[in-house]
């Protein structure tokens, strides 16, 4: 089925959780990341009589009021990853913890932030006070040079928990583990939007924030209603620290903790019976510290310029601006390094294609991005009451 149903490893934990170590195929369409639409990405095309797999009856409501149908909640893949690793169990015995993460609002390959990184993180600074920092960036900001220095010449703690995945290749199966571990070394997490690592954190049992200038995302589009949409839902989540109770009330309607399935269910869920009679054993979890090779950094580049495109789709929109695809001295470095073991013609072939490698296109000026909500059926007082 789709390939988006492997992003960030999701189907990888899902697996793990019925008892196998690599995932069928998943009859259906799995939510990768939290909107306040229909739970995917706005074009998706779904083939009929397939289920949509989304997170939670908050986001499936939210999609029949958009005029879909065919909806399946299952409950948001972290949740199944906190299950797991046994979350509960770990907070009861916790360490005290210190500092913040922050996540940044992100875009993609086809849409970029607009807004000052320099600003943000000094902000941010100031906000926290004198806590160990840690920055964790999205790949798409993370593999941009001028983004990521912005953040380390603040003097922070820069991370990434890896690649997303495109076409069912380099999808990092440890995205989620890495983001658990990182959390659960801070005491807090904070964005400048709402997002799924916000929720992700307060459905851990994190201390949780949103402030900050939230940035614009070029050609935004209006029916995920902006900036402003979750804070008119969600007011009381919009501060520099919000009550634990309620973030975790917040995170868990919207990730569909009141949803998740066992192992059975999933099977059935998935279309798995013909690959699994019955569930079994957990297999390990991946680990953490895997290094990407020199050939999965460029090919990591190319994804960059290509992701952005529906499988089969023709030629980008020229609206649809890909990241810098310049290579910083330290990954040139590695590359180069990397590929002395190379016969001479291949590592000429190397440095041509980085050669050809073209410069990205000046940001446009930062504007604010549209909304629809006036016109968004999913703010219809009943559906409010309920959501």
């Amino acid at each position: 089925m789709h390939h988006a149903n492997h992003f960030y490893g999701h189907a990888h934990i899902m697996a793990r959780y019925v008892g196998l170590e690599h995932p069928p195929r998943i009859w259906g369409y799995l939510q990768h990341g939290w909107n306040m639409h229909d739970g995917f990405a706005v074009g998706t095309v779904f083939t009929p009589q397939y289920p949509k797999l989304v997170w939670s009856e908050a986001c499936a409501r939210r999609g029949w009021a958009a005029g879909l149908r065919n909806y399946m909640v299952v409950a948001a893949p972290w949740l199944y990853l906190l299950e797991l690793e046994r979350q509960k169990e770990w907070l009861a015995t916790a360490p005290p913890r210190t500092g913040t993460i922050v996540y940044p609002f992100h875009g993609w390959e086809g849409q970029q932030v607009l807004g000052s990184h320099t600003e943000y993180i000094e902000e941010v600074k100031e906000a926290e006070g004198d806590v160990p920092i840690t920055v964790c960036l999205h790949w798409n900001e993370f593999d941009n040079p001028k983004v990521r220095r912005q953040y380390e010449d603040a003097g922070v703690r820069v991370v990434t928990h890896g690649q997303r995945g495109y076409l069912w290749q380099d999808t990092d199966v440890a995205f989620l583990y890495r983001q658990l571990h990182e959390m659960r070394q801070h005491k807090r997490v904070v964005s400048n939007r709402m997002s799924s690592a916000i929720l992700y954190a307060a459905s851990a049992g994190v201390e949780v924030g949103i402030y900050g200038d939230p940035m614009a995302l070029e050609s935004d589009h209006a029916v995920l209603g902006g900036v402003g949409k979750p804070r008119r839902i969600w007011p009381e989540m919009h501060q520099f620290s919000v009550p634990m109770d309620y973030a975790a009330q917040v995170a868990n309607r919207e990730l569909g903790a009141d949803e998740l399935l066992s192992p059975a269910e999933v099977i059935d869920a998935f279309g798995w019976a013909p690959e699994i009679a019955a569930p079994g054993t957990p297999p390990p979890a991946p680990p953490l510290d895997e290094e990407p090779s020199a050939l999965a950094r460029r090919r990591r580049r190319q994804h960059r310029a290509e992701s952005h495109r529906a499988p089969g789709a023709g030629e980008p929109s020229d609206i649809a601006i890909s990241i810098d695809a310049t290579v910083d001295e330290e990954d040139q470095a590695v590359d180069e390094a990397e590929g002395q073991g190379a016969d001479p013609a291949a590592r000429a072939a190397s440095r041509t294609d980085r050669s050809t490698e073209q410069p990205r296109a000046a940001d446009p000026a930062p504007t604010a991005p549209p909304s629809d909500a006036a016109q968004d059926p999913a703010l219809d007082p009943a559906l409010q009451e309920q959501d």
